[in-house]
């Protein structure tokens, strides 16, 4: 019988990467829901890190404590602590100090998935320690590894992301029981240039070494619970051959500017996917905005990205007259219906930096649109606002300032970058959610 994941095809369609590729790497968090994963996983990584100085937290979301449940000679308390101590030998092992290892003590074989209980609390302590560490490359569990602890890993990381502000690491996906008990559902569909895998031969006896420290998982050092697990010998040669594989998935790794396809789909599985007409907090964001933009009537002003057109209605008394443009065929027709006739507002269809409209304006509103771009094109679209604005002339940029893992720049990435503008920086805000700034051309 043909197996349903074919392992050898999946690592010959990865690309090595070398040491240049990891330069930017100076803090590495490994999020590990078993003691054993972090060195079946990543123990040749973390070796050529530590060779050139890049600092580690590992993060054990589980107290490893279900691998025998019925054995009476190692209950929960001591199969716990047993565990750990496994654990911190493989780290010594790695010349790593054992401090660097937070426990979360999650139920074993029960870590709470996205929607349990348990959830939130392990995923706001996850946001709390990324934003003390600020990790370049955070390494987790392939999101749909066969195992519901490394699944609900991967879930807490992304839930812990969105609940902070931190700069978008890197993140770095493993698979450990997708070699042996993949299902068709689980198999990942990898664009090219999407798996990496990382030549450690020479840490080969290293990496056994740290392996093997499990005894508790790869021996009959448990003698009283025959259904107990055990790490099998074809089951470890996965990862002994020389070659350690991470997924780089543009999913949630995200570099390009969003497609058209991308607020398409959005918009047609809903009226208003932002709830941008109901939401408090989206009118006293749009009251601050307003507030924010210094007093005048402005002849033309520019609105980039207007949605379904709840604040273009409110900016039209600032105006006397306004281009309303969306990326978004179908939010357009929404913010026309929601206008009517206005005389003084215009719509076009297109999408920046590529149909940035001609013409002086005397102020533009850029708000919640930049970290759709890529830093490429946020650049090119900084230079058409420079050269857009007319002397004197206003930008508005409103941007949520949270993670979002859909989106390539953050709210701050896209601010700091008009900083360092040719425009003026009179004045700026921010909320625990959002950050307001304005800027003058001289």
């Amino acid at each position: 019988m043909t197996p349903i994941f074919d392992k050898e095809a999946f690592k010959a369609s990865a690309v090595q990467l070398n040491i240049d590729d990891l330069q930017f790497i100076k803090r590495c968090l490994i999020l590990v829901p078993h003691p054993d994963d972090e060195s079946l996983a990543c123990a040749g990584l973390i070796s050529i890190l530590k060779e050139h100085g890049a600092e580690f937290k590992i993060i054990l979301t589980t107290d490893g404590s279900k691998s025998h449940p019925n054995s009476e000679k190692f209950p929960p308390e001591r199969l716990t602590q047993i565990r750990e101590e496994e654990l911190n030998k493989a780290i010594k092992l790695m010349d790593l100090n054992t401090s660097i290892i937070i426990p979360y003590k999650g139920p074993d074989s029960k870590l709470p998935a996205r929607g349990e209980d348990g959830f939130e609390i392990l995923a706001t302590r996850l946001a709390e320690d990324l934003a003390a560490f600020k990790p370049d490359l955070i390494l987790v569990p392939y999101e749909l590894d066969p195992h519901r602890d490394h699944r609900a890993t991967w879930q807490m990381l992304m839930a812990a992301l969105e609940k902070g502000t931190t700069q978008r690491p890197k993140i770095w996906e493993y698979p450990i029981w997708l070699y042996e008990l993949a299902q068709q559902a689980d198999l990942p569909k990898l664009n090219h240039d999407e798996l990496k895998f990382v030549d450690v031969h020479q840490y080969n006896t290293l990496k056994q070494n740290c392996i093997a420290a499990h005894v508790s998982q790869t021996t009959r050092l448990i003698d009283d619970d025959p259904t107990g697990f055990i790490l099998t010998a074809e089951m470890i040669s996965n990862f002994t051959a020389g070659q350690e594989y991470f997924m780089e998935r543009k999913k949630i790794n995200p570099s390009n500017t969003l497609s058209e396809d991308y607020f398409e789909t959005l918009y047609n599985s809903s009226e208003d996917p932002w709830n941008f007409e109901k939401s408090a907090y989206e009118r006293q964001k749009y009251e601050s905005s307003l507030t924010a933009i210094p007093p005048g009537k402005y002849s033309k002003a520019l609105e980039i990205g207007c949605s379904i057109g709840v604040f273009t209605a409110m900016l039209t008394p600032l105006c006397e007259h306004l281009t309303a443009m969306d990326i978004s065929t179908t939010a357009l027709e929404k913010a026309r219906q929601r206008l009517g006739n206005v005389a003084d507002v215009e719509f076009q269809l297109g999408a920046i930096p590529n149909d940035f409209p001609e013409g002086d304006f005397d102020l533009i509103v850029m708000s919640e649109v930049g970290y759709y771009l890529s830093m490429k094109d946020l650049l090119l679209t900084r230079n058409l606002v420079e050269q857009g604005l007319n002397e004197g002339g206003i930008l508005l940029l409103v941007h949520w300032t949270h993670f979002v893992v859909d989106y390539p720049l953050s709210g701050d990435d896209v601010h700091e970058c008009f900083k360092q503008s040719s425009l003026k920086h009179l004045h700026g805000s921010r909320t625990a959610d959002y950050r307001i700034d304005i800027f003058k051309k001289q």
